[in-house]
Parts: C-alpha cells; structure tokens; sequence
C-alpha cells in the first residue's frame, strides 16, 4: 500500500513536470505603456518599497537623463498622480498589471506611426478622458501615447519663432495661461522676444515687466510630455509655462522647490496672467449666469463691451473671455446665488470650463473671433450658431458679439493702467 502511493507521487510529480514542460507559466500582461514603466520600475522605485510615490515620480521626471519613452512614462505618471480621481490609489506592479489585463479586452490603442494619430488628436482624446470626474482607472496608454507624440513633435531647442497657430494645450489645465499668451501673441508679438531669452548654457532667462528676473532650465523631456506645445517653434512654450509658474511661486511666497507644472496645473485668472505678462491692470465685465439674467443686462452691458473691444484693439490691448457655465442642481437649475433662471445651453464645439484668447473685433459687422488653446479643428453639423456651433480653424473662430454675450461668462481686458508692483529676482 505503501508502495502504492510513493508510486502514485512519483507519477503525479512527472505528470505535474511534463505539464509544466507543455505549457509554461502565462506572462504577464502588459500594455505599452506597463511594459516601458516594468523596464524602469527597479531604478525608479528608490525606497523599495513596491509603489512608486509622488516625490519618486518628481525626482524621475525632473532628472535631463530620462528621455524616449521612459520621459512619455514619466510624464504620465507625473500628470496623474495629482489628480484628485487618483488620491489614495497606490501606484504598485500590483495596479498596472490589473489595468493591463483590462486593457486587453478592449480595443488596441493606435500605434505612434498611425498617420491619424497625430498629437493635436491625442490631446483631445487625452483631455477629454482626464476631465471625466467619474474615471477612476485612467487609460495610461492614451495618455502615454499623447505624451510619447509631444516628444517627438518636433525641435526641442530655441528657434526663435512664436506662431500663434502652432500653439496647443497640453494636458496641464493652463487655459487660462495660453489664452493670455496668444492674445499677446495676437497683439504684440515683438513682446516675446523680451520676456524670454536662451542663455549660452542651454537654460533661459525670463523678464517680467514689473522688473523680475528669473533663470529657467531648460524643461526636461519628462517635462516635455506634459507641456502645450508649439509644433516645429521649439519648446519655447514649455518654457513660458515654466516662467510663469516659477513667477507665481515668488510672488505667492511659496517654497522655491515646488514643481512648476504642479503651480500651473492649479488653475488661475487670466486677468493675473495679463497683468504678470504686460505690467498693467485689468478690467472685467461679468455677464449674468442665466439666460433670464442676460438677456436683463444686455441693453446696458453689450454697449461697454462694444466700446471696450473697440478701444483694445485700437490700442493693442489684450483681451480674452471664459465660459465657466454655473453649477446646477439635479434638476439642472443653477445651484448657488439668487439667480435662479435657465443655464444657457453652450453650442457644439464650445469647450465648457474654458479660456478663449480675442483675436478681432468687426465693428460693422457686430462680430468677434475667438481663439481655442485646444488648438483644434471643428465643422459644425448644420447652420453655424448657437445650436450646431462655428466653423474652426487651428482653434480660431468668428461668431457675432450677441452670441458670444449668451453662453461666455466674463470679458477680461488690458488697461493702460499699470500695476507698481516690484518682486525679487532670483
């Protein structure tokens, strides 16, 4: 009996052998973007402690050494990690390999050669699945793919060209920057070549005109995955995103290792922006938050928006406008104050939560164009208007005054004013 069953192990443990010989253990699954950030992980998680955290995520992302498809990994770990949807997920092997065996099932995300997937594309599709508040396992691949584009996009030096038309979002949030930006770029565009200078050493200086000076490095590629960018120009942009977070750190008081993108990526005030890039104050006009509001003010407000878009472009002035639509209720009226009226219905296209830079003013025709940092292209689905939207090119579109009064919030304008403020250089 004894025998028997040493018998019956032994032919278990070569049956067990055999099968083991037949069908080796599955690999792990792998995207992509798991399988650069699986290459990286041993030298990226320093501590050792199986996750990476947001401080070995900076010190990567940071560090001119990672580049290729290692710095569009880092980036993207980078962009995500501070977003809200991500509090409390630990970023282990563990995770991503669990959102590589979803990946699998779904469809293949189109290779970096695809000629459609060009980067313009990617950071629409990027901004759109990152905006979603309800996702809480993001499609790193997407991501990684749009930030694996921007590196490779074009000249990463100095060019010394500043072309409003190649100017893009990237995934930061910083509307509210690039919209100033262009309407600067619109206006003066001589002014560039003041506010930011290459050095001999690579890195950049950038001068403010209320007097600050600041010393840029130049962006890392990491960096660069994660930035707007400007087509063939040179990564001039990312360094504007970079000089302005670092001004908004000196003047805020905030410490002097805090990480550019993660200033920027906050949200701010395109009127702060006007006033940090031409050294003058602003002047708004607010619009009212429900159509029954509007359409109350209109006789006394669309009068000063006339004669205030008329005088910033006689003047040079910039001038941009935000659709910050206000937050309703369950059943869709608007929830906080004491207007209690309609929300007005934003056209196809319009980008809800947005910056748009204002390019022209037609006084004849009652008619203005506006500019989208998205940068992007639109055909509306029917008659241009309200309902189906404008006709958009590289992010500009017309559309008349009254229309732009019924869904944009707030008209943000230059003055001759300026602002007698002093800060540190360093």
């Amino acid at each position: 009996m004894i025998l028997r069953r040493i018998c019956l192990a032994g032919w278990a443990g070569i049956l067990a052998g055999a099968a083991l010989t037949a069908f080796p253990p599955a690999p792990s699954p792998t995207t992509p973007f798991v399988n650069v950030l699986m290459k990286n992980w041993t030298s990226w998680d320093r501590d050792r402690d199986g996750r990476l955290s947001p401080e070995e995520i900076d010190a990567v992302v940071l560090d001119p050494a990672v580049s290729g498809d290692a710095a569009a990994a880092a980036g993207t770990l980078k962009l995500m990690v501070r977003r809200p949807t991500m509090a409390g997920v630990a970023l282990t092997q563990e995770y991503f390999q669990t959102y590589a065996r979803s990946r699998r099932s779904k469809a293949k995300e189109p290779d970096r050669e695809d000629a459609e997937w060009s980067a313009a594309q990617a950071l629409k599709i990027e901004e759109e699945t990152v905006d979603r508040k309800a996702a809480t396992t993001p499609n790193w691949d997407l991501l990684f793919s749009a930030g694996r584009s921007r590196i490779a996009g074009g000249p990463m030096g100095w060019t010394g060209r500043f072309v409003l038309e190649h100017l893009r979002q990237g995934p930061l949030g910083d509307c509210f920057f690039l919209a100033s930006l262009a309407s600067l770029l619109n206006d003066r565009p001589e002014r560039m070549k003041d506010l930011i200078v290459p050095l001999r050493d690579g890195n950049y200086r950038a001068a403010f005109p209320d007097g600050t000076r600041l010393d840029i490095r130049a962006p890392t590629k990491s960096e660069l995955a994660i930035s707007s960018v400007s087509a063939g120009d040179g990564c001039w942009l990312a360094v504007m995103e970079q000089a302005y977070s670092q001004y908004h750190i000196l003047k805020k008081g905030l410490p002097e290792d805090s990480e550019a993108t993660d200033i920027i990526s906050h949200g701010g005030h395109t009127g702060t922006v006007i006033t940090a890039l031409t050294g003058h104050a602003v002047r708004t006009i607010a619009v009212g938050p429900s159509v029954e509001r509007r359409r109350e003010m209109a006789d006394r407000v669309l009068p000063d928006l006339r004669t205030d878009l008329q005088a910033a472009f006689r003047e040079r002035r910039l001038t941009t406008v935000s659709v910050r639509p206000p937050d309703t209720d369950a059943k869709g009226r608007i929830a906080k104050g004491d207007d209690r009226g309609t929300v007005p219905v934003l056209p196809a296209g319009i980008t809800r939560h947005h910056a748009y830079a204002v390019l022209a003013y037609d006084r004849a025709g009652d008619l203005i164009t506006l500019w989208n940092p998205h940068g992007q292209a639109f055909t509306p689905r029917g008659d241009p208007g309200l309902v189906n939207g404008y006709p958009t090119v590289h992010g500009r579109f017309r559309l008349p005054l009254t229309e732009a009064y019924a869904f944009c919030n707030l008209f943000t304008f230059e003055t001759a004013k300026p602002v007698k403020t002093k800060t540190p250089s360093r």
